[in-house]
């Protein structure tokens, strides 16, 4: 699993506890992942970002 540590401290800040997935659930991944990506297509576009300007514009967003 990926994970940044400004997410990593966010959470464990939170009490916020992570798991691999619910046990027998095998697609809870791909829904997640689904989600994410529309919510965030949505805001972003679907340009490809690179560089710093890049980061800079999307670290403003969130």
């Amino acid at each position: 699993m990926f994970l940044n540590e400004t997410v990593r401290d966010y959470c464990r800040d939170g009490g916020i506890e992570f798991t691999r997935c619910r046990p027998y659930r095998k697609n809870d991944q791909a829904f997640v992942e689904q989600k994410n990506g529309a919510v965030v297509r949505r805001i972003v576009g679907y340009r490809r970002l690179e560089g710093l300007e890049a980061a800079a514009g999307l670290a403003q967003l969130y």
